[in-house]
């Protein structure tokens, strides 16, 4: 098991929900934090509650669709550091609804932030950590949304989730053939108690549901999640899989059955399945 003791983590959407839990959890373990986010009120809010037991936490206002900034910001990271053991790539925003009735700002924010926002990171962080004669990761954080189908009203998000996955997989055989021990993982969380659902907060404008069928799936979605573990009991299993050097990692395991039905129905050429098929009948 790796010793955190005073390793450096970085991590994007530090703000609230998992990357709250995922700093407070590398802040027992004595790790020294740098984090970033928009909403600046609530990421200042948690890193003056980490300094006051102790943790070295610094906080950044950080659009992660905007490449130049997010690579500045990396140099500052270094600046101070020299390496980063832990990069936490986890912004995330999600809209839902009709696909055809989602603008094209709706499509470009959830894509932009969810896709770019994580290209953005490895672009910027990648080139730095390949350099720092040090053990390094990357965790993408896409979501169980991203392995899934049949999720209706769910385009934007799921698209942008698949992206992440298979952009992950890509960098893990990219970062093998590198002499530099730096890894990737990819985190799919499935329910967790955040404020994802209220993305639209973090942005001017919102998303507008126009039927009863999608307002009632959103409502049953959003109740699901916030039902879900605590972000930081969700930290604690992230570890686990981190410690075990795992690439995927699963901190909740009870999608894997749905996983299977829909693998099955790719290869038996059969029509997607609804959600419900494939959390059979459920």
């Amino acid at each position: 098991m790796p010793e955190w003791n005073q390793q450096v983590c970085v991590i994007t959407g530090a703000a609230s929900g998992i990357g709250a839990g995922l700093a407070r959890h590398a802040a027992k373990l004595g790790m020294a934090l740098e984090l970033a986010d928009i909403d600046t009120r609530n990421l200042e809010s948690l890193c003056e509650s980490l300094r006051a037991a102790g943790a070295v936490a610094e906080s950044h206002k950080l659009d992660v669709r905007q490449g130049d900034a997010f690579e500045e910001w990396a140099k500052d990271v270094f600046s101070r550091h020299s390496q980063v053991n832990l990069f936490f790539n986890n912004a995330g925003v999600l809209v839902d609804g009709k696909s055809w009735e989602r603008s094209e700002a709706d499509w470009r924010w959830n894509l932009d932030v969810n896709i770019m926002g994580v290209v953005n990171g490895i672009r910027a962080f990648v080139p730095l950590m390949l350099t720092q004669n040090a053990e390094g990761r990357v965790i993408n954080t896409s979501s169980i949304g991203g392995l899934v189908g049949g999720g209706q009203f769910m385009g934007p998000y799921q698209g942008s989730k698949h992206a992440v996955a298979a952009i992950t997989e890509t960098l893990h055989q990219e970062l093998k053939l590198e002499a530099a021990p730096i890894s990737a993982s990819c985190l799919c969380p499935g329910e967790v108690d955040t404020g994802i659902w209220e993305s639209d907060r973090l942005r001017e404008g919102n998303n507008e549901l126009h039927s009863t069928e999608e307002q009632e799936f959103h409502d049953f979605v959003a109740g699901m999640v916030a039902d879900g573990l605590s972000p930081d009991e969700f930290a604690a299993r992230v570890w686990q899989g981190i410690d075990a050097e795992k690439f995927w990692i699963f901190p909740q395991s009870d999608f894997k059955s749905m996983y299977q039905a829909r693998a099955e129905s790719v290869i038996n050429e059969t029509s997607p399945l609804t959600m419900a098929e494939m959390m059979g009948g459920k």
